[in-house]
């Protein structure tokens, strides 16, 4: 018994090594031990074992050193093939499924249309065990183990359960989805909300890293929103907290994609921007029920050239966000609220009103120093924040089997 403290000690340095290298890159050992307050020589005795175990490998001495002085630092660095993790991004009509390396790095991804709303469980329960499995032959030529999946997905989920609780890209609810894969790949199957596995990724980022009390809201297709306590996100009791785009606006106003009225997303989502524009303005053809991002920047367009019925529609929009947003700022008083998401491409039509509807809604006291910021939506980070929370689920799985 007297041993375990200095093993759990030993643990979670080793740990905190690899954690350092995937986020920062290769480093010298001396300076991973004073980023993570470890002794170089438990930091030299921790990389040994790492180097044995074939999760990282040593770059050549650095030869280039000004002074001419001192021995070259040698860097280590994650070996990229000592294992893969696979994350799996279902939204409406679309299945994306993306390979991450032990480094956290994307190599390879691909994209299928399906026709989400006709699946039933076992539907997908079949289509993600076979694009599963084709994706694992892939990775697992380049990859020493599969260590992981992670789902991402719009909508409720049960992380603890691994149950889907409900999706607008699904027409079922309260269906198990991770223990059937868990089985079939032998590996960890975590099942994340979408927002969650953006605001992992958010929450890394140097310009946003110093905000441990942060708040990322989504708009897209629907309203998401994940809420990161003291630096933890916050779940709730199955995994349905946060659900800001179906906290009310307007009782008994528009329809949500729910199936319940009044809902924030029913006024500021993708959907319901379109459903509101399409009667008063012309648009590209296609589905309007679930608009395109061609459809969306078309009226994104119209309301930024000044179109009266496209800025009434957006101005709407920042209304309701602005209300749910002093609800936000009431309850949980966050250091940091940031604004993401595909939707992001119309908050400048949104901003205005959004920001009075938070004046009016709110006492300036209650909204203190809380930034409200946009962050701009030039890539998908759900696969990129899946693929961190699987490697993080799984990493001392992957030294035990080392």
């Amino acid at each position: 018994m007297a041993s375990q403290p200095h093993d759990s000690s030993r643990h979670d340095n080793t740990l905190a090594v690899i954690r350092s290298l995937r986020e920062h890159g290769p480093a010298a050992r001396v300076d991973i031990g004073t980023r993570n307050g470890i002794s170089s020589a438990t930091v030299t005795s921790i990389s040994a074992d790492l180097l044995q175990q074939e999760l990282i490998t040593e770059l050549p001495p650095d030869v280039s050193r000004p002074s001419g002085r001192g021995r070259p630092k040698t860097l280590i660095h994650l070996d990229t093939e000592a294992a893969c993790v696979i994350c799996v991004k279902l939204s409406i009509n679309e299945l994306q499924l993306v390979v991450g390396d032990f480094a956290g790095q994307v190599r390879h991804s691909e994209h299928h249309s399906v026709a989400t709303l006709t699946l039933t469980p076992g539907d997908l329960t079949a289509l993600l065990e076979e694009k599963i499995a084709a994706v694992c032959t892939t990775a697992l030529a380049n990859h020493r183990r599969l260590a992981g999946i992670c789902l991402a997905i719009q909508g409720v989920v049960s992380s603890h359960s691994g149950t889907l609780i409900w999706s607008p890209a699904l027409s079922f609810r309260n269906a198990p989805l991770s223990p059937p894969l868990a089985e079939r790949f032998g590996c960890p199957v975590l099942l994340e909300n979408d927002a969650n596995c953006i605001a992992s990724v958010l929450a890394t980022q140097p310009a946003y890293a110093g905000y441990p009390n942060l708040v990322v809201i989504m708009l897209g297709y629907g309203i998401g929103m994940s809420v990161m306590i003291d630096g933890v996100p916050f779940v709730g009791a199955n995994g349905s907290a946060a659900e800001f785009g179906h906290s009310k606006y307007q009782p008994g106003g528009a329809l949500c994609a729910c199936g319940k009225r009044g809902c924030i997303e029913a006024y500021a989502s993708d959907y319901a921007l379109y459903r509101e524009a399409r009667e008063v303005l012309d648009l590209p053809a296609g589905d309007s029920a679930h608009p395109s991002e061609q459809q969306m920047q078309a009226l994104t367009q119209l309301a930024m050239q000044g179109d009266p019925e496209a800025q009434r529609i957006f101005a709407e929009a920042g209304r309701a966000l602005g209300y749910g947003m002093a609800n936000l700022l009431a309850l949980f008083n966050p250091d940091l609220v940031l604004i993401t998401g595909s939707g992001v491409r119309g908050y400048a039509a949104m901003q205005e009103s959004m920001q009075t509807a938070l004046d009016e809604a709110l006492v300036s006291e209650l909204i203190g120093p809380t930034r409200i910021v946009s962050c701009p939506w030039d890539r998908d980070m759900t696969c990129l924040g899946g693929i961190a929370i699987a490697l993080q689920a799984t990493d001392s799985q992957i030294l035990s089997a080392s």
